[in-house]
Formats: structure tokens, C-alpha cells, sequence
């Protein structure tokens, strides 16, 4: 899913707009039709992290080759943040043609393939029905959701019932060993992407953390493109395989999102002990300047986790979203923080008197993230946020050290 936009709640995760919706009105036969699914496999940039997936049709009486996206959306829209956290974005079918669809994304994305599909002249007829219906300008509109709304499972939903129900029922009831989280951190798992993968993590709350049916990651283009590969045609004789062929257009053949290193997570909690610690390399010969780096360092501990936890609150109270509601990571970011802030802000002028209450305040959040820890790795709360509270742990008892050997 990618998009010239990014939208923070989900990273996530748009798709690339084109020109205004144009209709195409089918023929009743679905005989001179070749239909085609097209993955664009993820690139290096944050809209295309999650790839695409549309479809394409071929029509052999016209010479017409086009690509049905549901992808589009306004993405110079100044309240596309906005309008995402309240639910009232849009998403819009459009199609544009095979030649332009590649060399407008060909440079964007790790790969394209193409499958072509073996359905009946009726399947056709019905695909190309609904596509040409959903492009109209009155219709093109929906209202978008990451996991269970998207270009996708769009798609998906499309193929399920031209086949029946034959992909829900293969899908619908087995389970793989990753959740709709580790789905998402997998895809963002790349250094460019850390800020977002870090907001994204802790925006979305527990009803993310079960375990995915085969059907439900499908919202990621590649694993729509990977069932496709091993289903069968219910509709015809000998049940042949619904794949045809298989060809890549552009770059090379990927695999699925990688599981992530815990090793970046290690040295990434090593570095912020190590950043938090910095006063104490100057307490001895410049006591001033340690005083005032630590209270700048409190500062920001404070905006930080202050601003996120008002994030976290407000995307609670306005998004419709059920994954942002009863979010356990309010027990870590809260608007209270802002009082790290405050007082850091009074360590950087030189007032002491505050140094008290900010390393007791410290102290109380190491222990509440410990606690927090233990919980979350022992699935008493069901939320995975012992990441966060492994790192808040890691900022409050660097913070409380330097704090007593500067202040």
C-alpha cells in the first residue's frame, strides 16, 4: 500500500494516487478479457513500504490494457493527517493503463508482478463489471481502513466471491504465527522507517497482538499475491490451478515482510542508556555544563513522552478506529510527563530546587516500567509494549543517575 503521503497513526501504509476516476463500461461477454493481478513488491521509501497490489484487464476486442487501482487518494490534502485520525478519509477506485501504471511506479517499488487468471468468461464478465461500477465518480469513494479496507483486501474480497467463498474457506479458520503487529513491524523494519515504526507501535493497542488467520494478512498485497498462487478454479472441470502464469515485470521476486533482529532492539537500548548518561562525562571538570546538559536531557525526556501520551489520549477519545482505544501504552506516555519539562527547563536555568522532585518522579516511573515489563512479557497485559516500557526504563534510570551526580 503506498501513497506520495503519510498518514502517522499507521505509517503507514497509503498508496500512490493517480488522476481523476475514469469509467470503462465492459462488454457482457468476459471471452475477450485476460485478467491479471499486479503486486508491487515493497521499496525503500515509506509509501511504498507496505507495496501495492491492483488489477489488471486486458481487453483483446479494443486493445485496451488497464489497471483498476483502489488505491487513490488526495494526498496534497493539508488534513490528510486529520482526516485519517477521525475517520472521515476517502479512499477512491480509479484506473489508469498498464504503460503508465509501470513507469509511474517502476521506480518506486522493489518489484512488479503479474499473474494472470484463469477465470471464466462469466468471472470476467463480473470482475470487470464491478471494477468498471466501483470506478464511477459517484461510486470510486470508500471509506479507508489499514487492515480491513484497503487496496487489498479490496481485491481480495473481490476474488472470494467470484470463486465462490473458495479463498475465505481455505483462509478464513487457519492461523499463522504472526500477528497483525508483527505484520506491521515487519514491513516497516528498516532504519528509514524507525521514527514511524516507533509512533506506529505504540498507537495501536491489543486487539493487533492475536494471531492472524491467513485471510486477515491479506491486508499486505503480498500475501494476497502468495494465496493466489495455490488456489484452484472451483468453476472448472478438474479443478486447475487459478494462476495461469507468473511473470516479473520489473525488479526481482520477494518473499514475505522479514521477522525483525532483536539485536537493532538491544543497541538501540544500549545508545539511549549511553545518551541519557552523557552529564556524567563532564560532572568532574565541568559541573555547570553537566547540570545544564542534564536538565536539557529532562526537558526532552518530558516533551516526548508528554506530547506521544497526548497522542495516545486524544487518538483514544476522536478516532473511531477500535485499535486505538483502551490503549495499554497510556500506562508509559502520559500528558504528565510535561512536568519533566518543566522541570528540566528550571535544571537548565540553574534553579536546583526541582532536582528533588524530578529524580523521585523518575524513580517511580523505573519501577512502574519494570512492572509494566514483567506484565507485558508475561501476557497479563495483552498488549506487547515491553519494548516501550523497556526503553522508558532504560531513559528514567539513566536520567536518575545523572540526576544525582549533577544536581
Amino acid at each position: 500500500m503506498a501513497g506520495r503521503g503519510y498518514l502517522v497513526c499507521l505509517s503507514l501504509c497509503m498508496l500512490v494516487g493517480f488522476s481523476t476516476p475514469v469509467a470503462a463500461e465492459p462488454a457482457p461477454d468476459g471471452a475477450e478479457y485476460s485478467i491479471y493481478l499486479v503486486t508491487m513488491y515493497p521499496g525503500e521509501e515509506l509509501f511504498t513500504g507496505f507495496g501495492h497490489i491492483a488489477f489488471r484487464v486486458v481487453n483483446h476486442e479494443t486493445g485496451d490494457d488497464d489497471v483498476y487501482d483502489y488505491g487513490t487518494y488526495e494526498y496534497d490534502d493539508p488534513l490528510l493527517g486529520w482526516k485519517f485520525l477521525v475517520g472521515s478519509l476517502q479512499y477512491f477506485c480509479s484506473h489508469t493503463t498498464f504503460k503508465a501504471m509501470v513507469d509511474w511506479y517502476s521506480g518506486d517499488f522493489g518489484g512488479i508482478l503479474v499473474q494472470e487468471l484463469n477465470l471464466t468468461p462469466g468471472q470476467k464478465a463480473k470482475l470487470v463489471a464491478q471494477v468498471a461500477h466501483d470506478c464511477l465518480p459517484e461510486n470510486a469513494a470508500y471509506s479507508y481502513h489499514h487492515f480491513y479496507n484497503n487496496c487489498a483486501t479490496k481485491l481480495r474480497d473481490i476474488l472470494d466471491g467470484l470463486l465462490g467463498g473458495e479463498l475465505g474457506q481455505l483462509t478464513k479458520t487457519t492461523y499463522s504465527e504472526r500477528s497483525l503487529r508483527d505484520l506491521i513491524d515487519a514491513s516497516l523494519n528498516k532504519w528509514q522507517f524507525a521514527f514511524s515504526r516507533w509512533v506506529v507501535f505504540g498507537l495501536l493497542n491489543h486487539t493487533i497482538d492475536v494471531p492472524a488467520s491467513r485471510w486477515e494478512q491479506m491486508f499486505l498485497p503480498w500475501y494476497l499475491s502468495h494465496e493466489v498462487d495455490s488456489l484452484v478454479q472451483p468453476d472448472l472441470p478438474g479443478r486447475p490451478p487459478l494462476v495461469v502464469s507468473r511473470e516479473i515485470v520489473v525488479g526481482a521476486e520477494k518473499g514475505p515482510p522479514p521477522t525483525p533482529s532483536v539485536w537493532a532492539g538491544v543497541v538501540f537500548l544500549a545508545l539511549l542508556l549511553l545518551f541519557f548518561l552523557a552529564p556524567l562525562v563532564f560532572v568532574r571538570r565541568f559541573p555547570n555544563f553537566a547540570r545544564s546538559l542534564c536538565g536539557g536531557l529532562t526537558a526532552l525526556a518530558g516533551l516526548a513522552g508528554g506530547f506521544y501520551g497526548t497522542v495516545l489520549f486524544f487518538s483514544w477519545a476522536v478516532s473511531p478506529y477500535p485499535e486505538t482505544k483502551y490503549n495499554f501504552s497510556t500506562l508509559i506516555f502520559h500528558p504528565g510527563h510535561f512536568l519533566l519539562l518543566w522541570w528540566g527547563v528550571s535544571l537548565l536555568r540553574g534553579t536546583n530546587r526541582w532536582a528533588r522532585p524530578a529524580s523521585g518522579y523518575l524513580a517511580v516511573g523505573f519501577c512502574i516500567s519494570l512492572i509494566v515489563t514483567v506484565l507485558s512479557l508475561t501476557a497479563a497485559v495483552p498488549q506487547r509494549i515491553w519494548h516501550y516500557s523497556m526503553a522508558t526504563s532504560v531513559t528514567c534510570s539513566g536520567l536518575w543517575w545523572s540526576m544525582r551526580r549533577t544536581a
